[in-house]
């Protein structure tokens, strides 16, 4: 027997023992209804519910793709055709997840058929679009979905696809404020754009958006207050501030350091760890290789937990060569972008 026949037999005992449970409590609250002419359909049809939600269930949590596939459409043979929606939509989402691009497409639009105003649809169904490079039609169901219910999300990808394919940056921007717009706390929204901001010297606006980032956040979500000192950091970066970039971001990497021994994930992985190499190539090129040494350390850290093998490697030659430069007192060291694995 294949494993993914012996997961769904698994998914069946599980199933029988909650159909009795169901079974006996319908039978219980409607002991004065049970003899009635259409009674027996109704249980019917509660058990085939109660059987199609378990599964339903079940698949959503499912990392196998085959066996979320057969789940959903065990599911689908046993609900009524208005109650396919739910089921379309999640089995276009797992086939997104899993880069099955043409089978979500597929689902999506049977899920839009049964309800045209499914603002989610049309937004799974952009994002789909947009792997498939149907850049037209993504933008097309992102607009659509806009216009149904205006989503940060939504703003988000529909920013992703100005600014990477259809190269309109002003588009782009806007989007992006709309996102913080529709919810004041959207963080991936703020970070991009104060980060565009940055990079185009346009600094007013970057301390714009930062204090308005501060003043959305609650005072004890450590993690949303470290991603604003991390941007607070890269501003200083930007604006020459390096006393002030390296004080604060040494206190970045020190609390995503126990956020990461805590949770046993990084905050913000790839962008930290751009800002760290910064931090650290600026402290090898002022000689200090021990601030330098402590920054690729921490950077190590977020290799290991998102266990990227290939970044690992690259960072502990890094360390290696620094520990060098320490032991050897190369203190005449002249930094070169080239020395470093990392920007190889």
């Amino acid at each position: 027997m294949s494993l993914k026949n012996e997961k769904i037999n698994l998914f069946y005992y599980a199933l029988i023992i909650f159909i009795i449970v169901g079974v006996f409590l319908i039978f219980r609250d409607n002991n004065n209804t049970i003899k009635q002419p259409n009674s027996e359909n109704r249980i019917k049809g509660s058990i085939k519910t109660l059987e199609a939600d378990m599964l339903i269930n079940t698949a959503n949590e499912e990392k196998d793709l085959l066996v979320a596939e057969s789940l959903y459409k065990l599911a689908l043979s046993k609900l009524p055709e208005e109650r396919h929606l739910q089921v379309y939509v999640n089995l276009g989402h797992t086939y997104l997840d899993h880069k099955e691009y043409k089978k979500a497409e597929e689902n999506l639009t049977k899920a839009i058929k049964l309800n045209p105003n499914c603002d989610l649809c049309y937004q799974k169904r952009g994002i789909v679009y947009s792997k498939l490079k149907e850049f037209d039609k993504s933008l097309r169901d992102y607009n659509k979905s806009i216009s149904l219910k205006p989503n940060e999300i939504t703003y988000y990808n529909r920013h992703l696809l100005y600014d990477t394919y259809l190269n309109d940056e002003n588009k782009s921007i806007e989007d992006l404020k709309s996102a913080i717009k529709t919810n004041k706390k959207y963080i991936i929204a703020y970070i991009t754009l104060i980060m565009n901001y940055s990079n185009n010297d346009n600094f007013e606006k970057s301390h714009e958006y930062l204090n308005l980032l501060k003043n959305n956040i609650n005072k004890n979500d450590i993690k949303n207050n470290t991603i604003h000192l991390f941007l607070e950091s890269f501003l200083n970066y930007r604006e020459d501030k390096i006393e002030e970039f390296f004080k604060g971001i040494n206190k970045v990497c020190e609390i995503n350091s126990e956020y990461i021994k805590k949770y046993n994930e990084s905050m913000l992985s790839e962008i930290f760890q751009s800002v760290y190499f910064i931090a650290a190539k600026k402290y090898i090129k002022f000689q200090k290789f021990n601030e330098g040494l402590k920054l690729l350390e921490y950077s190590l850290e977020i290799a290991k937990v998102n266990q990227d093998k290939i970044t690992e490697n690259k960072i502990l030659k890094d360390i290696v060569f620094v520990k060098s430069l320490i032991k050897n007192k190369d203190y005449y060291y002249h930094y070169v972008k080239e020395d470093f694995e990392i920007n190889k």
